[in-house]
Parts: C-alpha cells; structure tokens; sequence
C-alpha cells in the first residue's frame, strides 16, 4: 500500500502542474481553488466508478476488498485528474482571453463530458479486472 501511495503522490504532482501551466490567466488563488475543487471533484467521481465496479465481486475476507478498493482509487483518480483538467483549464483559459466564445465553450465542455462518460463506461470493467487480479494476487 506504501507504494500505491508514493505511485499516487507523483501522478498527482504531475497533474497539478499539468492543470497549473494550462491555467495561466488565473489569478494565484483561483489556480489554488480549481485545481483543489478539481481534484475533490475527480476523487469522488473516481470513488463512484470503483463502487460501481466492485459490485459482484465476492471474497471471503472483506478487508482485502477495501485495500483494493482504495488502491484502485488512489491509482485512477490521479490518472483522471492527468487527463481531464488540464484540458477543462484550457477551455477556461481560451474563454478568459477571448479567443473561445460561450458558444464554442459550452460545445467543448460537452464533448469532454462525452468522452468522459465513455471513459467511466471503460474504466468500469476495467477497474473491475484490476481489482480482480489484486484479489487473486493477495489471496494466494
């Protein structure tokens, strides 16, 4: 679990400055505030593709659910994070410059809650797979 953690630490770390350098027309304390509510955000939609994806999947000891589960979430939620808000800072960004009207905003975002959707879809099953191989991993 230590190292899930580290692993987990420097995604992290990467993706805030991923998220950091697209949001560059922010203000210090704005940049603070979207990366943290973003990272919340990404954590708890994380949380909710791993329950889904636990459903089914029957062990004797429940613990070794539970590690699989936060393993799984402290693995995909900085993933997630890498891959959604630095983009949504960049639509942000381009709206704040003026080079993006509300309109092309509004198409962006709803093409990246698209794709979202489709990635949780994946993600489902294979979060579920993952959770299976750490499961038989720990039992035997």
């Amino acid at each position: 679990m230590f190292i899930v953690s580290i692993i987990s630490i420097v995604i992290f770390a990467i993706a805030i400055l991923m998220i950091y350098t697209n949001i560059y027309e922010f203000e210090k304390e704005k940049k603070i505030q979207f990366i943290i509510i973003g990272i919340i955000v990404m954590m708890v939609l994380t949380w909710i593709i791993v329950s889904i994806s636990s459903m089914g999947i029957q062990v004797e000891n429940k613990e070794y659910l539970k590690i699989s589960k936060l393993s799984s979430i402290l693995i995909f939620a900085p993933i997630n994070t890498m891959f959604v808000l630095p983009y949504l800072g960049n639509i942000i960004n381009k709206l704040k410059q003026e080079i993006f009207n509300y309109r092309q905003v509004t198409t962006r975002t709803i093409i990246l809650l698209c794709v979202l959707i489709v990635i949780a879809v994946i993600e489902v099953s294979y979060i579920k797979n993952f959770q299976i191989g750490m499961l038989s991993n720990a039992i035997k």
